[in-house]
């Protein structure tokens, strides 16, 4: 009796060895850093996004934790947080970068075992894979320079203008200032007060941006309408609160302020980095990529130039991402057809499901409403 006992006890143990090496092996494999390889299952979790249920085999991937941002996880496995597009990139199922949820996972690029002097004079912030491709010159690579360049900065992208499809919650106003009827316009320290208070869970120390609807844009090739422009006219931060309404101070001011605008909580953007290469010009053939149109320009100015922001037909629907870089062009006998004319270049800064707002970063002719363009 004992030795069949005996026998029964070491043939579960046995079992239990062999399975917990097969689940060893078939368990997804992490390093010191966190990062784990697939194949792998993802672990049922709530997500406003719609996530892979599984990580392809030999790929790199994170699980998000609570507290983490696109930008941190740049910094921890880019070693560079203005790298994050490029993770969001490897990532579309996330439809707003500034929204990610634990248990989401992130497959990480390969970019991500560069040195930790990545962007940085001298530093390509590329990956072997990515060094010297073809027909992509990288001017300042090995010569002091950077092969990765900030678009803009920070205040530049805060104040951009928008297209939104649908109207935003506009119940939260400004309804006037400290200074009571005789000033209309305000700016940086102005004191403003709002129409709703602690009754709406408005509280102290809480960030705001200020913003005006200002006219529907019309595509200018097809005459549909695209959406509502959007002017952010600056931020604030709440000051006092009573039961029904709330003191602002003007931190930043991107336009003139007026009674009426409108407030969204503030929602700070990562600046992204585009790629340093020779800029397009009449000799450079067409990628074949996506295409659009300019169908806006900031301050509803007739031409833009270098540094003006634009608007685009094509968002992130069409895979457009902050940090890409595309090529405006015109043909002037498109019934010949006579060959494209290049006129810049722009770098886009924000990107929605179907617009996108861009920089220009290079012009050698007036950009207007209507010009093409098309992913480098």
């Amino acid at each position: 009796m004992r030795s069949r006992r005996a026998g029964v006890l070491w043939g579960l143990a046995a079992f239990c060895i062999i399975a917990g090496q097969a689940q060893a092996q078939n368990a997804p494999q992490s390093d010191a850093s966190g990062l784990q390889t697939g194949p792998a299952t993802v672990p049922t979790h709530w997500s406003k996004n719609k996530y892979p249920t599984s990580v392809p085999e030999g790929a790199s991937y994170y699980l998000v934790v609570r507290g983490d941002t696109l930008w941190d996880l740049a910094k921890r496995f880019l070693a560079n947080p203005f790298l994050w597009p490029r993770i969001w990139n490897e990532n579309r199922y996330i439809t707003d970068a500034h929204w990610i949820y634990p248990g989401d996972p992130l497959i990480i690029p390969k970019v991500s075992v560069v040195s930790d002097r990545a962007g940085g004079p001298g530093e390509g912030g590329l990956g072997e894979e990515e060094e010297g491709l073809p027909g992509e010159g990288m001017p300042g690579v090995g010569e002091g320079g950077s092969a990765l360049y900030p678009v803009t900065e920070e205040v530049t992208m805060q104040c951009a203008a928008y297209i939104v499809q649908d109207h935003e919650d506009e119940s939260l106003k400004i309804i006037g200032s400290e200074q009571g009827s005789s000033k209309h316009t305000f700016s940086d320290r102005d004191i403003l007060y709002l129409n709703r208070g602690g009754n709406a869970g408005v509280k102290p120390g809480d960030v705001f941006t200020f913003h005006q609807r200002l006219y529907d844009v019309k595509h200018p090739a097809t005459g549909r309408n695209l959406g509502s422009k959007v002017e952010t006219t600056g931020w604030g931060r709440v000051i006092l609160v009573q039961e029904s309404s709330a003191t602002v101070v003007v931190d930043q001011a991107c336009a003139d302020i007026h009674e009426g605008n409108y407030l969204k909580p503030f929602a700070r953007v990562n600046v992204p980095l585009t790629l340093r290469r020779p800029t397009a010009d009449r000799l450079t053939p067409a990628s074949g990529k996506v295409q659009g149109y300019v169908v806006d320009i900031a301050e509803d100015s007739a031409m833009a130039a270098a540094g003006h922001i634009v608007s685009l037909d094509i968002g992130s629907d069409s895979g457009i991402a902050p940090g890409n870089v595309l090529v405006v062009y015109r043909t002037v006998y498109p019934s010949v057809p006579t060959p494209r004319n290049v006129l810049g270049e722009i770098a886009v800064i924000a990107a929605r499901p179907r617009t996108a707002t861009a920089k220009v970063i290079y012009s050698n002719d007036a950009i207007m409403n209507g010009d093409h363009v098309e992913l480098r």
